[in-house]
């Protein structure tokens, strides 16, 4: 089911997000109602319609989930020091784990904000394929225009970021349509309560947040799936590294551990 939001412009709209809004509305992913802004605030706009609100502005789109007055936006955040210290020769956790190289397909079940899609597509280079997962669509929407318009100075984040195939779809749904050994490494970073509580940088993405554990089903099928290994990244008290057997990486400066199935 399509979700409804209300769509306005920022408060001084060019000719171009004017455009944009005609863009987006002819789009059927999302059921968009307009809302001329006339200067009224996020607040009032949602009060007056009863609808989550997404902004066009200038360099983004943010989305205002209803009753709430801190937006949801895409940005590269970690992808972008984290890519650069890669190409510095330097390394990174995911990348390690994963044992990411050129060429190799890679899903990742649960896109977020997608930082970690970026690095690892980055990693798996032009002949890689990577494809994010992300069950919200609004989550996914406003993560897969972000991907597909946001600049930074530096060519190969961007390379990296047009690289990846955003699906809106839950993930066990997705796995069991697959055929046998359809992506080299499968990745999970799934959100818990406990993670966004201690991590401010993910409050917009506290409302939108899928807080689905794992289930066994579903490792069963991404061991079908993948073929070399599944990589998880979850808070270092999570029970699901034993729960389904991962090797764990303890990392002592973060409360994120990684864990790893090799198949």
């Amino acid at each position: 089911m399509k979700p409804t939001i209300g769509l306005t412009t920022c408060l001084r709209p060019t000719e171009d997000v004017h455009h944009r809004v005609q863009q987006l509305l002819a789009e059927e992913i999302i059921h968009f109602v307009y809302i001329a802004r006339k200067k009224k605030g996020i607040e009032q706009l949602q009060q007056e319609t009863g609808l989550p609100v997404l902004v066009v502005d200038k360099q983004r789109l943010d989305l205002y989930p209803l009753g709430e007055k801190t937006s949801f936006f895409f940005h590269p955040s970690s992808a972008v020091f984290r890519i650069k210290q890669i190409d510095a020769g330097g390394g990174d956790p995911l990348v390690a784990i994963g044992r990411l190289s050129e060429g190799m397909r890679v899903l990742d079940c649960t896109l977020g904000l997608g930082a970690d899609a970026i690095v690892m597509s980055h990693a798996v280079g032009d002949s890689g394929q990577l494809v994010g997962l992300e069950s919200r669509i609004e989550t996914a929407y406003v993560v897969k225009q972000g991907l597909q318009r946001w600049e930074e100075s530096y060519a190969p984040i961007n390379q990296a970021m047009r690289r990846i195939e955003v699906r809106m779809e839950h993930h066990l749904a997705f796995l069991k349509q697959c055929p046998d050994d359809s992506f080299d490494v499968i990745y999970f970073d799934p959100m818990f309560e406990r993670t966004v509580s201690e991590s401010t940088h993910l409050d917009p993405l506290r409302t939108l947040a899928n807080y689905e554990a794992l289930s066994a089903e579903t490792i069963m099928e991404a061991k079908r799936v993948a073929s070399r290994r599944i990589v998880l990244k979850a808070h270092y008290e999570s029970p699901l590294f034993d729960q389904f057997n991962f090797e764990r990486q303890r990392r002592k400066t973060s409360k994120l551990h990684y864990g790893v199935i090799e198949l």
